[in-house]
């Protein structure tokens, strides 16, 4: 848990241990969509184990002799984990069929062809499964936290994964884009720390001022499912569908563009951005465009059991693409996880 940041539902009151082997934590990327069987480009839904998804793609870049550009793919996922994701393989003209067995640490399960390249963002969902160990307790307090995630969701935070091995990621923007000349696949990834840096400060701001059960004057609205957006004057059916998790509270990515915030709610964001001069300075500088992020995600197909004996805690959940696991996981648990002597089978 992030010492600096605020959650809805209170501390966490255990701990457990996260990632024990690979099989503990278990993600399946669901497009949304069927390929749709033809074109230039074969889709591949792969299971990997101790791999991350830019090493897996060298590895399928040998295997079809295809530089590593011309293979897309929709999320990165985990290394220390079992993971099921889709890569796309642009193979015009070429017959190709995949082995199912490629090897020890990756197999193919499905193979379809469609007409565009799988992109980032692309996802409509990851599926976990989760088994966390050492857990010595489930006191009721820690029930009862996990019983308002499924009701009323949790605070959308930006992962520690954002933040690089060291979370570092914000000082090294800060240096980095200063200096220029940053590759542009590095650049991104800077530039995105510091917008993820600026908005967990804003949603941790709102829930240390209890900004959490209504919605406040001048939000701006995002609809569940979608990153459509709209301003409207709280009233009691704006309330009703804020508290049936219809419709969240967003929060700025920072950047040039029109903002529909207004009133109270842009006041906080106004006052965070002040506290942080060197960072939205650096954004202006990078010509950053203007985005929003819902401050809530629901946990869909919600689910958990505990095994006192074992002092096992086992989850079951499926989360839009963009939310993290990890920042769930923060709002009822303190996590840790073994020591990395290589890939455990």
């Amino acid at each position: 848990m992030s010492v600096d940041l605020h959650y809805p539902y209170g501390k966490p009151l255990i701990n457990g241990l996260l990632k024990f082997r690979p099989e503990d934590f278990i993600v399946t990327e669901e497009l949304g969509f069927e390929p749709n069987g033809e074109g230039e480009h074969l889709f591949l839904l792969i299971e990997k184990v101790g791999l991350s998804t830019h090493e897996l793609i060298n590895r399928i870049a040998e295997i079809y002799q295809l530089r590593s550009r011309d293979i897309g793919y929709s999320g990165l996922k985990d290394k220390h984990a079992l993971c099921r994701q889709w890569l796309s393989l642009h193979l015009p003209g070429k017959d190709a069929n995949p082995s199912k067995d490629a090897g020890g640490d990756f197999k193919i399960l499905k193979a379809l062809r469609n007409r565009s390249k799988l992109r980032p963002g692309t996802h409509k969902f990851n599926h976990f499964e989760i088994c966390l160990r050492e857990v010595s307790s489930l006191p009721e307090a820690s029930k009862l936290q996990l019983s308002k995630i499924k009701k009323h969701g949790f605070a959308n935070y930006f992962g520690e994964q954002r933040f690089g091995r060291n979370q570092d990621n914000v000082q090294q923007a800060l240096k980095q884009l200063a200096r220029g000349r940053v590759p542009r696949q590095r650049k991104s990834l800077l530039i995105s720390s510091l917008r993820s840096f600026l908005f967990n400060q804003i949603l941790s701001r709102r829930l240390q001022l209890d900004y959490w059960e209504l919605p406040l004057d001048g939000d701006v609205f995002m609809l569940r499912g979608s990153r459509s957006i709209f301003s409207e004057t709280v009233d009691q059916v704006l309330i009703e569908r804020y508290q049936s998790m219809d419709i969240s509270t967003s929060g700025s990515l920072y950047g040039a563009g029109q903002n529909l915030m207004s009133g109270q709610a842009a006041e906080i964001e106004e006052m965070v951005f002040s506290e942080h001069p060197a960072v939205t300075q650096c954004l202006e500088g990078q010509s950053a465009k203007l985005q929003m992020r819902a401050q809530r995600v629901e946990a869909g197909d919600f689910e958990y059991r505990y095994d006192r004996r074992q002092e096992i805690l086992k989850i079951r959940l499926s989360l839009p693409a963009g939310s993290y696991l990890t920042s769930l996981l923060d709002h009822f648990i303190e996590t840790q996880q073994p020591p990395r002597h290589g890939v455990l089978r």
